[in-house]
């Protein structure tokens, strides 16, 4: 019998090993950003379809609509719309509100960064700012709720809301459903000191009821001391110090979010070479 306890816990163990997650992967649209062959939204998005991935971002507003509709053509998802959300304005952007609609029951993810230019420091969020964005956020949401659609606020260096903290206040006080927070790695790592990150798993179980997706992507783990940060904090997946499958695993597994993971792709230098590597890299992750 004893002998029959162990080859069953040997089993359990196998499967638990072997354990693939479910989250959706997907690749920004900057991804070949240099690349003379694949080089229209539409060649990206078949490359990175026969890749194996789930979907691909739309960056921006310009072009949304021949960008939505050569991803209908190719059956392939709009995973999210990385857009503006301009503080300085009254009102949503009309193309904005148009977009949505036409994403209605897509599943895209709404990806607002929030800028305003005028009067304040995104070191110094300022509480009656903080008002106009949790307003026009509460309108995103809702407009967004109409087509089955989630918003995740993307925290971003040198613009309003560059802080992940900040990101889920704004989030917790603008208190819908369907409104929370991107994780964006190379963000978080270009706004915290060591001290703070060595809390991560700690931050993350508390952002978690407001973690709509992550963002990843290689990286180092360091101060970074280079003229462009990007250079230690956004490298092709599977490089760099930071421990990217960690985090993964502890999104995924451990907190046990099926969100979205997307792959960070700005400014790295590539061809076709970076995709199949990145695909590479992502199966490792499907695997735990």
């Amino acid at each position: 019998m004893k002998y029959l306890l162990l080859i069953a816990l040997l089993m359990a163990c196998q499967f638990t090993y072997s354990q693939k997650i479910s989250n959706e992967f997907f690749v920004f649209e900057s991804v070949l950003s240099n690349d003379a062959v694949y080089n229209s939204f539409e060649k990206k998005a078949k490359l990175i379809k026969a890749s194996g991935f789930n979907g691909i971002e739309i960056f921006e507003l310009e072009h949304f609509n021949e960008k939505l509709k050569a991803l209908q053509d190719l059956g392939f998802k709009p995973s999210s719309l990385y857009t503006k959300l301009n503080l300085d304005e009254p009102e949503l952007d009309p193309r904005l509100v148009e977009a949505i609609k036409m994403l209605k029951g897509s599943g895209t993810i709404i990806c607002p960064y929030v800028v305003k230019k005028n009067g304040v420091s995104p070191h110094s969020p300022d509480k009656a700012v903080d008002k106009i964005a949790i307003h026009l956020l509460r309108k995103l949401a809702d407009l967004a709720a109409a087509s089955g659609l989630q918003v995740a606020i993307y925290p971003h260096l040198n613009f309003y809301v560059e802080r992940t903290d900040h990101a889920a206040r704004i989030a917790k006080k603008a208190n819908k459903n369907n409104l929370g927070l991107t994780f964006n790695l190379c963000h978080w790592l270009a706004t915290t000191n060591m001290d703070e990150r060595s809390s991560l798993n700690q931050q993350l179980v508390i952002l978690a009821p407001f973690l709509k997706m992550i963002s990843i992507n290689g990286a180092n783990n360091n101060m970074s001391s280079k003229s462009n940060i990007w250079g230690d904090y956004i490298l092709p997946l599977g490089q760099g110090s930071f421990d990217v499958n960690g985090l993964v695993k502890y999104v995924a597994v451990d907190l046990g979010l099926n969100i979205p993971i997307g792959i960070q792709c700005y400014n790295l230098k590539g061809n076709k070479q970076l995709v199949d590597n990145t695909s590479i890299q992502v199966n490792e992750l499907r695997s735990f």
